[in-house]
């Protein structure tokens, strides 16, 4: 592992291919780990990620590395993000609420899928949810969306 939390790790070609493929291929806390590495997070933001996300943080990042998903390099110091847990709650929400939402539109999520990456706030979450809502209801009924709402509440 980098020895600097200011170590800003990368996405490897092989995470790339990994997070093309079934979403099976890592435990669902993992996976929203490695989509979150970017190339600007420092390694600390990361930590503090994994732990908003459930993980053990030192443990979460040393298995991605492990297995070649991340590449690190030290860089200058930077500044942790205000709210980091909060984002990385949201994101948790986010990521849990796309895969409710494919399991009750059963794969007819793809509008819901591009509006999910417009998400980078609680406000945008919220009209998102109400988007996701209003076409669970429209495929299913109303008693299902109210469903969706209290499981992805259940997890903010």
């Amino acid at each position: 592992m980098p020895s600097s939390t200011d170590a800003v790790l990368r996405k490897t070609d092989a995470a790339r291919r990994l997070l093309a493929g079934p979403r099976q291929a890592l435990p669902a806390g993992l996976r929203m780990l490695l989509i979150m590495v970017d190339g600007r997070r420092s390694l600390g933001e990361l930590q503090t990620l994994a732990q908003g996300l459930g993980l053990a943080p030192h443990q979460a990042v040393e298995r991605l590395l492990a297995q070649g998903l991340v590449s690190g390099a030290v860089s200058e110091p930077a500044a942790a993000p205000a709210g980091a847990a909060a984002a990385a709650r949201l994101m948790r929400a986010k990521f849990f609420a796309l895969d409710l939402a494919a399991r009750m539109l059963a794969g007819r999520d793809a509008a819901l899928r591009e509006a999910a990456r417009t998400v980078d706030s609680e406000s945008r979450f919220v009209a998102w949810m109400d988007h996701c809502a209003a076409e669970i209801a429209l495929a299913a009924d109303a008693e299902r969306a109210a469903l969706f709402r209290e499981r992805v509440g259940a997890v903010r």
